[in-house]
């Protein structure tokens, strides 16, 4: 157990460097390439924080763990919002009400529902696959095409970043990092649920995503802590959900497996906060100190049940 123990760390330790590796060389490339500091946000950044999701759900469905493919997708998405937002939310008023954020919002609350019904049904496949895909082509058109106005021109024009082999060479780094992080964290994560007598879903839904969802928690903890950008968070932490939906849990399509177990609580939780975002965001309600403690407790709660029941 004590090897498990270490190599689920060594995992998890390997998924946080890399992941941080990626995204800085990612983020420098595209600055590179004239992106906006909002495509950007919602794509390098985003891409960067959901690679550790992907690569474990990849490596979980060609292993035959499908369990922990799907309890990584709704465990990171539940830790993004309840552990994340909940935590940020101590130190700083999370603002939701943003014309920007808005369209976000509903585009959360549309797919967030379409993945709860595809779990309840109990099949994911090429339709999956093909529908989450498409949703992911047209939120990128979507945020493209609004990213362009005279403002982020101006600013773009203003930085000139150059990039060389060094920048390349630590993407592919990083993702070598994040590639080995993920085997390392399924294997060790299958046989520590094996130990413990729970069950793939469990271990993958509270430690494998809150390794996963490690990066999202430390860059909106530096935000808050530098007082810097935290209007941002939410939108980071909607962009990661939703790349973690239609990339990630689109991507698994292409394996056709049937989920056994019932996700009707974690799919029905998770829609009804994205209906309150929505709510929140046009109402021009924060995520206040108290907001922050009721996710905390929700996850908590959340984190017991899966435990008690598995």
């Amino acid at each position: 157990m004590l090897v498990q123990g270490l190599y689920f760390l060594i995992g998890l330790i390997s998924l946080y460097f890399g992941a941080d590796l990626s995204l800085e060389s990612a983020e420098k490339i595209g600055k590179s390439w004239k992106m906006s500091p909002l495509l950007i946000g919602l794509f390098i950044v985003g891409f960067g924080t959901s690679l550790p999701e992907f690569f474990v759900s990849q490596l979980a469905c060609f292993r035959g763990r499908y369990d922990m493919s799907i309890g990584n997708v709704i465990g990171s998405n539940v830790a993004n919002i309840f552990l994340v937002l909940g935590v940020c939310g101590l130190f700083a008023n999370l603002q939701t009400k943003n014309k920007q954020l808005m369209p976000q919002l509903m585009f959360h609350l549309f797919v967030t529902v379409l993945c709860g019904v595809f779990v309840y049904a109990g099949s994911i496949s090429f339709l999956s696959l093909f529908v989450f895909s498409t949703l992911f082509s047209i939120y990128f058109w979507m945020n493209f095409k609004g990213n362009k106005n005279e403002e982020e021109s101006e600013c773009l024009e203003e930085e000139d970043i150059s990039v060389g082999i060094k920048e390349y060479s630590f993407l592919l780094l990083g993702f070598g990092m994040l590639y080995g992080g993920g085997e390392v964290l399924v294997y060790s994560g299958s046989n520590l649920g094996l130990l413990f007598g729970v069950s793939e879903f469990t271990i993958s839904a509270i430690l494998v995503a809150f390794g996963t969802s490690f990066p999202e928690l430390v860059t909106s903890l530096i935000a808050c802590r530098r007082k810097k950008d935290t209007d941002l968070i939410v939108g980071n932490i909607i962009g990661s959900n939703v790349f973690n939906i239609c990339f990630v849990l689109g991507s698994v399509g292409i394996y056709q497996f049937n989920i056994v177990e019932n996700y009707l609580y974690e799919s029905l939780l998770l829609s009804l906060v994205s209906f309150i975002f929505v709510f929140m965001g046009r109402g021009g309600i924060p995520i206040s100190r108290l907001v922050s403690i009721i996710f905390l407790l929700v996850y908590v709660g959340i984190s017991t049940y899966w435990i008690t029941y598995s």
